[in-house]
């Protein structure tokens, strides 16, 4: 119970940061806990419902507008609704077998008894995504009604990739958006948007695999993802225009580059 509890916490409030909360929650799962590599990706994927759930209460008003306007002409929608659904598409198609793909990479005897190397891993991709997000200081050319569809497409792509551990889903797709000249706080929400059904997704593939239970225990760790998340969310818009989080990534990144490093030792 202790265990759910603490992993929701960290998936509520770091999915929303542009820190991995995948490679975050499956580090702690790992380390932490003593569960092994399979286990702790099944755990963090099905949290990942729970952060879902927030976002659409925070947005619920903009969700409806944009299915509204979507059903009353579906031949003309907006830049906005356009984006959304190039988006989610683009991630499915490319985050999927990557999901798929670490299910089976984790799996391996190799890291099953290792969790050095799924620490390492971790730990360079974070490294990765905090050098991509340190240099966004770009002048804002576009608003959330005058993305197209090329952004859609590049953020998508951000997106999907991001299912591998460690790699910062929020970070990258408001990285990317911010490069492309999108304003802070629309780059945030767009971001939080496509998170909806790609979290979502994650989540029911870690059920459908058999890589979660539905126990008492792990319906708890959703209920209180949900809530961190809601209370985090909130948080970051409003201090959208003041964050700037890449150095905080590259330094977790680090870390767990190091702690790696002594772990392999003692293997």
């Amino acid at each position: 119970m202790l265990e759910t509890i603490i992993l929701g916490v960290i998936q509520g409030i770091t999915e929303w940061l542009p820190v991995s909360s995948e490679g975050l929650v499956a580090a702690t799962s790992t380390l932490l806990f003593n569960n092994d590599p399979s286990t702790s990706i099944g755990i963090t994927l099905w949290l990942h419902i729970g952060t879902a759930c927030s976002a659409i209460v925070v947005f619920k008003k903009k969700i409806l507008q944009i299915i509204k306007q979507f059903v009353t002409s579906p031949k003309k929608p907006t830049n906005e609704t356009t984006f959304l659904i190039i988006s989610t598409i683009v991630s499915a198609l490319i985050g999927l077998p990557i999901l798929i793909l670490i299910k089976e990479a984790v799996s391996t005897e190799l890291l099953q008894n290792s969790t050095g190397i799924f620490t390492a891993i971790i730990g360079i991709f974070m490294v990765a995504s905090g050098l991509i997000m340190r240099n966004k200081n770009i002048t804002p050319k576009k608003n959330i009604d005058n993305i197209n569809k090329l952004d859609a497409l590049i953020t998508g792509i951000a997106q999907g990739l991001s299912a591998i551990p460690g790699l910062s889903r929020s970070g990258l797709t408001t990285s990317v958006l911010l490069i492309r000249g999108t304003g802070k706080k629309d780059a945030l929400t767009l971001s939080f948007l496509i998170a909806i059904p790609a979290t979502i997704g994650a989540g029911l593939y870690s059920v459908l695999s058999d890589s979660i239970t539905l126990s008492i225990e792990n319906c708890i760790g959703l209920v209180v993802s949900f809530i961190t998340g809601l209370i985090t969310i909130k948080i970051l818009l409003r201090l959208a225009e003041k964050i700037n989080f890449g150095n905080f990534v590259f330094l977790i990144g680090l870390t767990l580059i190091f702690g790696s490093i002594l772990l392999l030792q003692n293997f």
